[in-house]
Protein backbone atom coordinates (compact mmCIF):
# COMPACT_ATOMS: atom_id res chain seq x y z
CA UNK A 1 0.00 0.00 0.00
CA UNK A 2 1.74 2.89 -1.02
CA UNK A 3 1.79 6.04 1.47
CA UNK A 4 -0.92 9.10 0.77
CA UNK A 5 0.21 12.37 0.20
CA UNK A 6 -0.10 14.77 3.47
CA UNK A 7 -2.45 17.99 2.60
CA UNK A 8 0.45 20.03 4.52
CA UNK A 9 0.25 23.59 3.47
CA UNK A 10 3.53 24.09 1.58
CA UNK A 11 1.90 20.66 -0.88
CA UNK A 12 -1.53 22.60 -0.90
CA UNK A 13 -0.15 25.82 -1.88
CA UNK A 14 2.59 23.94 -4.29
CA UNK A 15 -0.46 22.62 -5.58
CA UNK A 16 -2.94 25.30 -5.67
CA UNK A 17 -1.57 27.91 -6.95
CA UNK A 18 -1.88 27.59 -10.25
CA UNK A 19 -4.97 27.96 -9.96
CA UNK A 20 -5.25 31.83 -9.51
CA UNK A 21 -4.07 32.12 -13.34
CA UNK A 22 -6.96 29.66 -14.40
CA UNK A 23 -9.66 31.77 -12.36
CA UNK A 24 -8.21 35.07 -13.87
CA UNK A 25 -8.95 33.35 -17.40
CA UNK A 26 -11.93 31.90 -17.11
CA UNK A 27 -13.98 34.84 -15.00
CA UNK A 28 -13.04 37.88 -17.58
CA UNK A 29 -14.19 35.29 -20.64
CA UNK A 30 -17.84 34.62 -19.48
CA UNK A 31 -18.19 37.74 -17.44
CA UNK A 32 -17.04 40.59 -18.41
CA UNK A 33 -16.01 39.90 -22.15
CA UNK A 34 -19.58 40.22 -23.04
CA UNK A 35 -20.38 43.16 -21.68
CA UNK A 36 -16.81 44.51 -23.06
CA UNK A 37 -17.67 43.67 -26.37
CA UNK A 38 -21.44 44.54 -27.02
CA UNK A 39 -21.35 47.77 -24.82
CA UNK A 40 -17.63 49.10 -25.37
CA UNK A 41 -16.58 47.50 -29.29
CA UNK A 42 -20.03 47.97 -30.35
CA UNK A 43 -20.66 44.45 -31.10
CA UNK A 44 -24.08 43.43 -31.63
CA UNK A 45 -25.00 41.39 -28.10
CA UNK A 46 -26.35 38.44 -30.54
CA UNK A 47 -23.04 38.39 -32.37
CA UNK A 48 -20.62 38.17 -29.35
CA UNK A 49 -23.60 35.24 -27.63
CA UNK A 50 -22.77 33.45 -31.08
CA UNK A 51 -18.97 34.08 -30.73
CA UNK A 52 -18.82 32.65 -27.16
CA UNK A 53 -20.72 29.71 -28.28
CA UNK A 54 -18.52 28.74 -31.31
CA UNK A 55 -15.68 29.01 -30.05
CA UNK A 56 -16.33 26.90 -27.20
CA UNK A 57 -18.18 24.61 -28.67
CA UNK A 58 -15.14 23.82 -31.11
CA UNK A 59 -12.54 23.91 -28.43
CA UNK A 60 -15.03 21.69 -26.33
CA UNK A 61 -15.05 19.10 -29.18
CA UNK A 62 -11.39 18.35 -27.94
CA UNK A 63 -11.51 17.89 -24.65
CA UNK A 64 -12.07 14.51 -24.52
CA UNK A 65 -9.35 13.88 -27.18
CA UNK A 66 -6.90 16.24 -24.84
CA UNK A 67 -8.13 13.67 -21.86
CA UNK A 68 -7.14 10.37 -23.45
CA UNK A 69 -4.48 11.90 -24.63
CA UNK A 70 -3.21 12.53 -21.46
CA UNK A 71 -4.34 9.38 -20.10
CA UNK A 72 -2.19 7.67 -22.90
CA UNK A 73 0.71 9.37 -21.89
CA UNK A 74 0.45 7.93 -18.15
CA UNK A 75 0.33 4.68 -19.59
CA UNK A 76 4.04 5.41 -20.77
CA UNK A 77 5.07 7.08 -17.49
CA UNK A 78 8.15 7.32 -16.29
CA UNK A 79 8.94 5.89 -13.20
CA UNK A 80 12.03 7.45 -11.86
CA UNK A 81 9.61 10.82 -12.26
CA UNK A 82 6.03 10.40 -11.89
CA UNK A 83 5.38 13.90 -11.74
CA UNK A 84 6.35 14.88 -15.70
CA UNK A 85 3.17 12.75 -17.25
CA UNK A 86 1.21 16.07 -16.87
CA UNK A 87 4.21 18.63 -17.46
CA UNK A 88 3.61 18.34 -21.23
CA UNK A 89 0.42 19.20 -21.53
CA UNK A 90 0.58 21.78 -18.93
CA UNK A 91 3.95 23.32 -20.92
CA UNK A 92 1.90 23.25 -24.03
CA UNK A 93 -0.62 25.42 -22.15
CA UNK A 94 1.41 28.74 -21.05
CA UNK A 95 2.23 30.16 -24.89
CA UNK A 96 -1.58 29.43 -25.60
CA UNK A 97 -2.89 31.10 -22.76
CA UNK A 98 -0.86 34.45 -22.82
CA UNK A 99 -1.56 34.65 -26.75
CA UNK A 100 -5.22 33.94 -26.13
CA UNK A 101 -5.06 36.24 -23.23
CA UNK A 102 -3.82 39.22 -25.03
CA UNK A 103 -5.84 38.98 -28.02
CA UNK A 104 -9.07 39.02 -25.95
CA UNK A 105 -7.68 42.03 -23.84
CA UNK A 106 -6.36 44.01 -27.00
CA UNK A 107 -8.29 43.37 -29.98
CA UNK A 108 -7.18 43.96 -33.01
CA UNK A 109 -9.18 46.12 -35.68
CA UNK A 110 -11.28 49.63 -36.47
CA UNK A 111 -14.99 48.29 -36.61
CA UNK A 112 -17.45 45.98 -34.81
CA UNK A 113 -16.41 43.18 -37.36
CA UNK A 114 -12.81 43.54 -37.29
CA UNK A 115 -13.48 42.90 -32.89
CA UNK A 116 -15.53 40.22 -33.47
CA UNK A 117 -13.26 38.26 -35.53
CA UNK A 118 -10.61 39.21 -33.42
CA UNK A 119 -12.61 38.13 -30.32
CA UNK A 120 -13.00 34.66 -32.10
CA UNK A 121 -9.74 33.72 -33.10
CA UNK A 122 -8.69 35.17 -29.77
CA UNK A 123 -11.25 33.06 -27.58
CA UNK A 124 -10.16 29.72 -30.06
CA UNK A 125 -6.36 30.00 -28.60
CA UNK A 126 -7.35 30.90 -24.98
CA UNK A 127 -9.48 27.78 -24.40
CA UNK A 128 -7.38 25.12 -26.29
CA UNK A 129 -4.52 26.39 -23.48
CA UNK A 130 -7.39 26.30 -21.21
CA UNK A 131 -8.48 22.98 -21.96
CA UNK A 132 -4.81 21.65 -22.09
CA UNK A 133 -3.61 23.09 -18.57
CA UNK A 134 -7.57 22.10 -16.95
CA UNK A 135 -7.66 18.55 -17.61
CA UNK A 136 -3.86 17.65 -16.79
CA UNK A 137 -4.05 20.09 -13.42
CA UNK A 138 -7.42 18.62 -12.51
CA UNK A 139 -6.24 14.43 -13.40
CA UNK A 140 -3.23 15.27 -11.17
CA UNK A 141 -5.24 16.57 -8.19
CA UNK A 142 -7.59 13.23 -8.48
CA UNK A 143 -4.38 11.60 -7.69
CA UNK A 144 -3.53 12.73 -4.43
CA UNK A 145 -6.37 11.80 -2.11
CA UNK A 146 -7.08 8.48 -0.90
CA UNK A 147 -10.53 9.75 0.98
CA UNK A 148 -13.05 12.30 0.92
CA UNK A 149 -11.88 14.45 2.66
CA UNK A 150 -8.10 14.60 1.05
CA UNK A 151 -10.12 14.63 -1.98
CA UNK A 152 -11.98 17.78 -1.39
CA UNK A 153 -9.23 19.36 0.40
CA UNK A 154 -6.66 19.51 -2.74
CA UNK A 155 -10.49 20.74 -5.03
CA UNK A 156 -10.84 23.51 -2.48
CA UNK A 157 -7.19 24.54 -2.17
CA UNK A 158 -7.38 24.66 -6.23
CA UNK A 159 -10.87 26.13 -6.13
CA UNK A 160 -10.52 28.44 -3.52
CA UNK A 161 -6.89 29.97 -4.90
CA UNK A 162 -8.76 30.32 -8.07
CA UNK A 163 -11.13 32.50 -6.41
CA UNK A 164 -8.42 35.24 -5.84
CA UNK A 165 -7.56 35.56 -9.28
CA UNK A 166 -11.28 36.19 -9.89
CA UNK A 167 -11.83 38.79 -7.07
CA UNK A 168 -8.24 39.98 -8.85
CA UNK A 169 -9.99 40.11 -12.00
CA UNK A 170 -13.77 41.48 -11.58
CA UNK A 171 -12.37 44.08 -9.12
CA UNK A 172 -11.04 45.71 -12.31
CA UNK A 173 -13.48 47.10 -15.23
CA UNK A 174 -11.76 45.22 -17.86
CA UNK A 175 -11.86 48.40 -20.52
CA UNK A 176 -9.35 50.43 -18.31
CA UNK A 177 -7.35 48.07 -16.33
CA UNK A 178 -6.18 45.30 -19.37
CA UNK A 179 -2.96 45.70 -19.28
CA UNK A 180 -2.46 45.28 -15.66
CA UNK A 181 -4.92 42.19 -15.61
CA UNK A 182 -3.15 41.05 -18.28
CA UNK A 183 0.58 41.74 -16.34
CA UNK A 184 -0.13 40.51 -13.35
CA UNK A 185 -2.02 37.16 -14.84
CA UNK A 186 0.80 36.15 -17.06
CA UNK A 187 3.23 36.31 -13.72
CA UNK A 188 1.15 34.16 -12.00
CA UNK A 189 0.82 31.48 -14.81
CA UNK A 190 4.01 31.00 -14.97
CA UNK A 191 4.66 31.32 -10.72
CA UNK A 192 2.17 28.62 -10.54
CA UNK A 193 3.09 26.39 -13.48
CA UNK A 194 6.65 26.47 -11.95
CA UNK A 195 5.71 25.57 -8.28
CA UNK A 196 3.87 22.70 -9.56
CA UNK A 197 6.27 20.83 -11.89
CA UNK A 198 9.08 21.04 -9.43
CA UNK A 199 7.52 21.01 -6.26
CA UNK A 200 3.70 19.76 -6.09
CA UNK A 201 3.06 16.46 -4.72
CA UNK A 202 3.16 14.05 -7.47
CA UNK A 203 0.94 10.93 -8.47
CA UNK A 204 1.23 7.37 -7.20
CA UNK A 205 3.81 5.41 -8.15
CA UNK A 206 2.10 2.47 -8.42
CA UNK A 207 -1.10 4.03 -9.82
CA UNK A 208 1.37 6.04 -12.90
CA UNK A 209 3.13 2.51 -13.73
CA UNK A 210 -0.38 0.79 -13.31
CA UNK A 211 -1.24 -0.57 -17.57
CA UNK A 212 -3.61 1.68 -19.02
CA UNK A 213 -7.18 -0.47 -20.64
CA UNK A 214 -6.68 3.08 -22.73
CA UNK A 215 -2.87 2.38 -24.36
CA UNK A 216 -3.23 -0.54 -26.67
CA UNK A 217 -4.88 1.71 -29.42
CA UNK A 218 -1.34 3.34 -30.29
CA UNK A 219 0.70 0.74 -29.42
CA UNK A 220 -1.28 -1.73 -32.10
CA UNK A 221 0.70 -0.24 -35.16
CA UNK A 222 -0.63 -2.60 -37.59
CA UNK A 223 -4.36 -1.15 -36.82
CA UNK A 224 -5.79 0.47 -39.77
CA UNK A 225 -6.75 4.34 -39.86
CA UNK A 226 -10.16 3.66 -39.43
CA UNK A 227 -10.05 1.12 -36.44
CA UNK A 228 -7.60 3.52 -34.70
CA UNK A 229 -10.68 5.96 -34.65
CA UNK A 230 -13.19 3.63 -33.95
CA UNK A 231 -11.01 2.51 -30.77
CA UNK A 232 -10.22 5.81 -29.74
CA UNK A 233 -13.63 6.91 -29.62
CA UNK A 234 -14.99 4.01 -28.00
CA UNK A 235 -11.68 5.23 -25.25
CA UNK A 236 -12.92 9.07 -25.03
CA UNK A 237 -16.69 7.44 -24.36
CA UNK A 238 -15.68 4.62 -21.75
CA UNK A 239 -16.56 6.60 -18.67
CA UNK A 240 -20.01 7.49 -19.86
CA UNK A 241 -20.40 3.66 -19.69
CA UNK A 242 -20.51 3.81 -15.93
CA UNK A 243 -24.21 4.61 -14.70
CA UNK A 244 -22.74 6.70 -11.73
CA UNK A 245 -20.62 9.11 -13.90
CA UNK A 246 -23.97 9.59 -16.31
CA UNK A 247 -25.94 10.55 -13.56
CA UNK A 248 -22.94 12.79 -12.37
CA UNK A 249 -22.80 14.39 -15.09
CA UNK A 250 -26.53 15.08 -15.90
CA UNK A 251 -26.56 17.30 -12.12
CA UNK A 252 -23.16 18.98 -13.00
CA UNK A 253 -24.92 20.36 -16.41
CA UNK A 254 -28.22 21.18 -15.17
CA UNK A 255 -26.33 23.06 -11.92
CA UNK A 256 -23.15 24.41 -14.70
CA UNK A 257 -25.86 25.97 -16.32
CA UNK A 258 -27.92 27.20 -13.55
CA UNK A 259 -24.49 29.07 -12.44
CA UNK A 260 -23.46 30.50 -16.40
CA UNK A 261 -26.80 32.09 -17.07
CA UNK A 262 -26.50 34.79 -14.49
CA UNK A 263 -22.74 35.26 -14.71
CA UNK A 264 -23.49 35.86 -18.19
CA UNK A 265 -25.47 38.68 -17.53
CA UNK A 266 -24.55 40.10 -14.00
CA UNK A 267 -22.96 42.78 -15.61
CA UNK A 268 -26.09 43.96 -17.02
CA UNK A 269 -28.09 43.31 -14.28
CA UNK A 270 -25.93 45.59 -11.79
CA UNK A 271 -26.10 48.10 -14.10
CA UNK A 272 -29.31 48.03 -15.92
CA UNK A 273 -31.61 47.20 -13.08
CA UNK A 274 -29.34 48.46 -9.78
CA UNK A 275 -28.20 51.17 -10.95
CA UNK A 276 -24.38 50.50 -9.60
CA UNK A 277 -21.12 51.49 -11.90
CA UNK A 278 -17.68 50.16 -11.94
CA UNK A 279 -17.23 51.70 -8.45
CA UNK A 280 -19.40 49.16 -6.84
CA UNK A 281 -17.29 45.63 -8.67
CA UNK A 282 -16.08 45.38 -4.73
CA UNK A 283 -19.99 43.33 -4.73
CA UNK A 284 -18.54 40.69 -7.21
CA UNK A 285 -15.24 40.61 -5.33
CA UNK A 286 -16.95 39.56 -2.03
CA UNK A 287 -19.32 37.10 -3.86
CA UNK A 288 -16.54 35.32 -4.47
CA UNK A 289 -14.08 36.01 -1.32
CA UNK A 290 -17.16 34.39 0.52
CA UNK A 291 -17.23 31.35 -2.21
CA UNK A 292 -13.07 31.01 -1.20
CA UNK A 293 -14.04 31.51 2.57
CA UNK A 294 -17.21 29.14 2.75
CA UNK A 295 -14.72 25.90 1.11
CA UNK A 296 -13.74 25.35 4.50
CA UNK A 297 -17.36 24.55 5.39
CA UNK A 298 -18.24 22.46 3.11
CA UNK A 299 -15.25 20.54 3.17
CA UNK A 300 -15.97 20.15 6.86
CA UNK A 301 -19.50 19.22 6.30
CA UNK A 302 -18.45 16.81 3.12
CA UNK A 303 -16.17 14.62 5.64
CA UNK A 304 -19.39 14.23 8.40
CA UNK A 305 -22.57 13.59 5.65
CA UNK A 306 -20.77 12.89 2.20
CA UNK A 307 -20.07 14.90 -0.83
CA UNK A 308 -23.47 14.47 -2.63
CA UNK A 309 -25.01 15.37 0.47
CA UNK A 310 -23.17 18.08 1.00
CA UNK A 311 -23.62 19.21 -2.76
CA UNK A 312 -26.94 18.94 -2.58
CA UNK A 313 -27.93 21.18 0.45
CA UNK A 314 -25.30 24.06 -1.11
CA UNK A 315 -27.85 23.94 -4.06
CA UNK A 316 -30.57 24.40 -1.95
CA UNK A 317 -29.47 27.41 -0.43
CA UNK A 318 -29.06 28.97 -3.51
CA UNK A 319 -32.79 28.86 -4.26
CA UNK A 320 -34.13 32.06 -2.25
CA UNK A 321 -31.38 34.17 -3.92
CA UNK A 322 -32.55 34.09 -7.48
CA UNK A 323 -36.09 35.14 -5.77
CA UNK A 324 -34.62 37.78 -3.96
CA UNK A 325 -33.08 39.57 -6.40
CA UNK A 326 -36.84 39.76 -8.86
CA UNK A 327 -37.84 42.02 -6.19
CA UNK A 328 -34.43 44.45 -6.12
CA UNK A 329 -34.25 47.98 -8.01
CA UNK A 330 -32.75 50.54 -8.76
CA UNK A 331 -29.90 51.61 -5.52
CA UNK A 332 -30.83 48.47 -3.57
CA UNK A 333 -26.89 47.89 -3.38
CA UNK A 334 -27.76 46.42 0.38
CA UNK A 335 -30.23 43.85 -0.73
CA UNK A 336 -27.50 42.80 -3.59
CA UNK A 337 -25.25 42.61 -0.85
CA UNK A 338 -26.83 40.08 0.85
CA UNK A 339 -27.90 37.81 -2.24
CA UNK A 340 -24.12 38.29 -3.42
CA UNK A 341 -23.11 36.75 0.52
CA UNK A 342 -25.92 33.88 0.54
CA UNK A 343 -24.58 32.58 -3.22
CA UNK A 344 -21.25 32.66 -2.95
CA UNK A 345 -21.64 30.88 0.28
CA UNK A 346 -23.22 28.21 -1.76
CA UNK A 347 -20.62 28.90 -4.51
CA UNK A 348 -17.85 26.97 -1.91
CA UNK A 349 -19.64 23.74 -2.12
CA UNK A 350 -19.95 24.25 -6.06
CA UNK A 351 -15.87 24.83 -5.89
CA UNK A 352 -14.77 22.39 -3.64
CA UNK A 353 -17.16 19.09 -3.95
CA UNK A 354 -18.26 18.20 -7.45
CA UNK A 355 -14.74 17.70 -8.86
CA UNK A 356 -14.25 15.58 -5.58
CA UNK A 357 -17.17 13.32 -6.34
CA UNK A 358 -15.41 12.73 -10.10
CA UNK A 359 -12.14 11.60 -8.18
CA UNK A 360 -14.42 9.23 -5.88
CA UNK A 361 -15.93 7.97 -8.52
CA UNK A 362 -12.76 7.02 -10.22
CA UNK A 363 -11.99 5.27 -7.08
CA UNK A 364 -14.88 3.44 -6.97
CA UNK A 365 -15.04 2.29 -10.83
CA UNK A 366 -11.92 1.04 -9.76
CA UNK A 367 -9.92 3.14 -12.51
CA UNK A 368 -7.71 5.04 -9.61
CA UNK A 369 -4.15 6.27 -12.11
CA UNK A 370 -5.60 5.15 -15.41
CA UNK A 371 -8.20 7.03 -17.03
CA UNK A 372 -8.76 10.63 -14.51
CA UNK A 373 -8.11 12.44 -18.08
CA UNK A 374 -10.88 10.93 -20.13
CA UNK A 375 -13.09 11.49 -16.80
CA UNK A 376 -12.21 15.01 -16.71
CA UNK A 377 -11.99 15.60 -20.63
CA UNK A 378 -15.64 14.53 -20.53
CA UNK A 379 -16.29 16.80 -17.42
CA UNK A 380 -14.89 20.20 -18.74
CA UNK A 381 -16.75 18.78 -21.92
CA UNK A 382 -20.07 19.51 -19.95
CA UNK A 383 -18.48 22.24 -18.42
CA UNK A 384 -17.71 24.15 -21.65
CA UNK A 385 -21.00 23.52 -23.22
CA UNK A 386 -22.62 25.21 -20.17
CA UNK A 387 -20.49 28.23 -20.67
CA UNK A 388 -21.10 28.28 -24.38
CA UNK A 389 -24.74 27.80 -24.27
CA UNK A 390 -25.46 30.03 -21.37
CA UNK A 391 -24.13 33.22 -23.46
CA UNK A 392 -25.77 32.48 -26.68
CA UNK A 393 -28.86 31.84 -24.98
CA UNK A 394 -29.20 34.84 -22.47
CA UNK A 395 -27.64 37.74 -24.85
CA UNK A 396 -29.90 36.11 -28.07
CA UNK A 397 -33.13 35.97 -25.92
CA UNK A 398 -32.01 40.16 -25.23
CA UNK A 399 -31.63 41.08 -28.71
CA UNK A 400 -34.42 39.07 -29.73
CA UNK A 401 -36.99 40.97 -27.18
CA UNK A 402 -35.25 44.12 -28.04
CA UNK A 403 -33.98 44.62 -24.58
CA UNK A 404 -32.69 48.37 -23.94
CA UNK A 405 -30.50 49.06 -21.39
CA UNK A 406 -32.83 51.55 -20.17
CA UNK A 407 -36.13 49.83 -20.01
CA UNK A 408 -36.17 49.30 -16.30
CA UNK A 409 -35.68 53.30 -15.57
CA UNK A 410 -38.97 54.00 -17.84
CA UNK A 411 -42.22 56.01 -16.26
CA UNK A 412 -44.25 52.66 -17.95
CA UNK A 413 -42.10 50.10 -16.65
CA UNK A 414 -41.64 51.23 -12.86
CA UNK A 415 -45.88 52.08 -13.10
CA UNK A 416 -46.05 47.97 -13.87
CA UNK A 417 -46.63 45.33 -11.11
CA UNK A 418 -44.02 42.75 -10.30
CA UNK A 419 -45.66 40.20 -12.81
CA UNK A 420 -45.91 42.78 -15.07
CA UNK A 421 -42.42 43.29 -15.05
CA UNK A 422 -41.83 39.49 -15.17
CA UNK A 423 -43.48 39.20 -18.20
CA UNK A 424 -41.84 42.18 -19.84
CA UNK A 425 -38.14 42.15 -18.74
CA UNK A 426 -36.11 39.31 -20.58
CA UNK A 427 -33.46 40.19 -17.95
CA UNK A 428 -35.47 39.46 -15.14
CA UNK A 429 -36.33 35.87 -16.01
CA UNK A 430 -33.35 34.70 -17.70
CA UNK A 431 -31.00 35.83 -14.88
CA UNK A 432 -33.40 34.74 -12.13
CA UNK A 433 -36.30 32.14 -12.98
CA UNK A 434 -34.54 30.14 -15.31
CA UNK A 435 -31.49 29.26 -12.78
CA UNK A 436 -34.00 28.76 -10.05
CA UNK A 437 -35.83 26.01 -12.53
CA UNK A 438 -32.51 24.69 -13.39
CA UNK A 439 -31.56 24.41 -9.70
CA UNK A 440 -34.33 22.84 -8.89
CA UNK A 441 -33.56 19.85 -11.50
CA UNK A 442 -30.37 20.14 -10.15
CA UNK A 443 -31.43 19.28 -6.62
CA UNK A 444 -33.90 16.54 -8.20
CA UNK A 445 -31.11 14.75 -10.21
CA UNK A 446 -28.80 14.06 -7.47
CA UNK A 447 -31.65 12.95 -4.89
CA UNK A 448 -32.55 10.31 -7.09
CA UNK A 449 -29.00 9.67 -8.07
CA UNK A 450 -27.82 7.32 -5.48
CA UNK A 451 -25.02 9.14 -5.48
CA UNK A 452 -25.89 10.43 -1.65
CA UNK A 453 -25.48 6.97 -0.62
CA UNK A 454 -21.86 6.87 -1.43
CA UNK A 455 -20.64 6.52 2.19
CA UNK A 456 -17.63 8.74 2.68
CA UNK A 457 -14.06 6.26 2.83
CA UNK A 458 -11.60 7.02 5.49
CA UNK A 459 -8.75 4.06 4.08
CA UNK A 460 -7.24 4.20 0.73
CA UNK A 461 -8.34 1.22 -0.06
CA UNK A 462 -10.49 1.39 -3.50
CA UNK A 463 -14.06 0.36 -3.09
CA UNK A 464 -14.49 -1.53 -6.95
CA UNK A 465 -15.68 -1.28 -10.17
CA UNK A 466 -19.66 -1.14 -10.75
CA UNK A 467 -20.84 -0.81 -14.46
Amino acid sequence: MTQQPRTSARNLLNYGLLGWALGAVAVPIYIQVPYLYSRIYEVPSAWVGLILLLSRLLDAVLDPAIGLWVDRRSSQGNSANPGNRYALPLLLAVPLLLLGMAGVFFPVGDTPTEYAASLMVSLIVVHLGYSFASIAYQAWGAELGHTDKERSTYVAVREGVGILGVVFAVSLALETNAGLIFTVFAVMLVLGMFLLLKFSPKPDRTAQQAASPFGETFNKVQAGAASVIRRGFADIVQPLRRRNFRKLMGVFLCNGLAAALPATLVPFYMRDRLGLGDSDQWVLAVYFLVGAASTVFWVWLASKIGLARSWLWGMVLSIPAFIIVIVLGEGDLAGYLFVCIVTGFALGADLSLPAALVARLIEENGERGKTEGTYFGLWNWVNKFNLALAPSFALGTLQWFSYSADMAKTESYQSMGLLQQLANDPLLWVYALVPCGLKLLAIVLLGRSGLASLNRNTSNTAIGSTA
